[in-house]
């Protein structure tokens, strides 16, 4: 047991294609987070879009760190980060259908909503009797234009909605490529030079691998200046709980 190596898992998202990057994110927010967040989120990004510039990328971070909330903010904020300026909204926004679930707080008020009458209801909804109907997320969780409503306004919103008033649906292949279409020569050149200058970190090392290696003479061409087995085995002996010993220093 003592010779197995200990692995630590360090992700590094500058060595992950996009691809990898955009699903891990997907999946990771709507696994923490409730769908209207979700949905705020994509929505976040379509507006950033919009207005390209440092003040608006910077109230972006901001609000979506508060979006994420304190407990999953961390490893949200580290996928978020790499594929803000990458990842397709609509994507995003069909596999929160997909997969999402809204909380429970968001489908009371929206009931609550609509029970509520307002003014020349009668007329607005007369081919429902007057009475206004249920909320899509209720009503409709499966459609796709129920998540899109919930997004603020943005150029993108307003194709989707087009494109569902026309068609009747988005074409399959936008809402399943998960990299956005139109990229500017900016992003890709920061996305390579990312993934070049990623960590390349090697596989953990056995005890006896160690002390072969300590053992072979060191040339300058290594990467790290070896400790002194003095060193070492000090170490070992306080973290075994045996303690150290002055006398225990000729055998090394």
């Amino acid at each position: 047991a003592d010779d197995q190596p200990i692995r630590v898992r360090i992700l590094d998202v500058d060595a992950l294609p996009l691809e990898d990057i955009h699903r891990a994110f997907a999946y990771t927010l709507v696994r923490r987070l409730p769908a209207e967040i979700c949905v705020k989120v994509a929505s976040r990004i379509a507006v950033f879009r919009d207005n390209f510039n440092q003040q608006s990328y910077e109230n972006m971070l901001r609000d979506c760190g508060d979006l994420f909330g304190p407990t999953h903010g961390p490893e949200l904020v580290a996928l978020f980060s790499r594929c803000h300026a990458t990842i397709s909204v609509p994507f995003l926004l069909d596999y929160t259908r997909r997969f999402g679930t809204f909380s429970r707080k968001f489908i009371a008020a929206q009931v609550e909503k609509s029970l509520q009458p307002q003014f020349f209801d009668f007329v607005r909804y007369q081919k429902n009797g007057g009475v206004r109907p249920l909320p899509p997320v209720v009503s409709r969780p499966w459609a796709l234009s129920t998540y899109t409503r919930l997004m603020a306004k943005c150029h993108l919103k307003s194709k989707l909605y087009e494109q569902l008033k026309l068609h009747g649906h988005i074409p399959e292949s936008q809402l399943q490529d998960d990299t956005a279409d139109s990229l500017p020569a900016e992003t890709r050149v920061a996305e390579r030079l990312s993934a070049a200058g990623a960590l390349r970190v090697p596989g953990p090392a056995t005890s006896r691998e160690f002390q072969r290696r300590q053992q072979q003479k060191w040339t300058s061409q290594e990467a790290e200046v070896r400790r002194p087995a003095l060193l070492d085995a000090v170490m070992e002996a306080e973290y075994s709980g045996r303690g150290w010993r002055p006398g225990d220093a000729e055998s090394v």
